[in-house]
């Protein structure tokens, strides 16, 4: 019972200083804080979403993790029809 009590009071502690740098927004000593929130890159967010793509110079089809990642020479083709199976390698 004593080992429960000293956590809950542990627990109680921590949360304490929590709320205690949320209000002062100041780092604590031994803990260092990230740097941003925010992000400081220009890299674009892309939904994972399986992209379906066709190279136009050589007719191969191929399947990427998003849209991101289909290459620019390349044109996105989409599945409009559920039973159609696309010839993919």
């Amino acid at each position: 019972m004593a080992k429960n009590v000293i956590i809950a009071i542990l627990g109680v502690a921590l949360i304490g200083v929590l709320i205690l740098r949320a209000q002062n927004e100041k780092p604590i000593e031994g803990i260092q804080a990230p740097a941003s929130t925010t992000p400081q890159t220009t890299e674009r967010v892309c939904i994972q979403v399986i992209t379906p793509a066709v190279n136009p110079a050589t007719g191969e089809i191929r399947e990427f993790p998003t849209p991101c990642d289909v290459p620019d020479t390349w044109e996105r083709i989409q599945n409009d029809i559920p039973e159609l199976e696309l010839n993919l390698e």
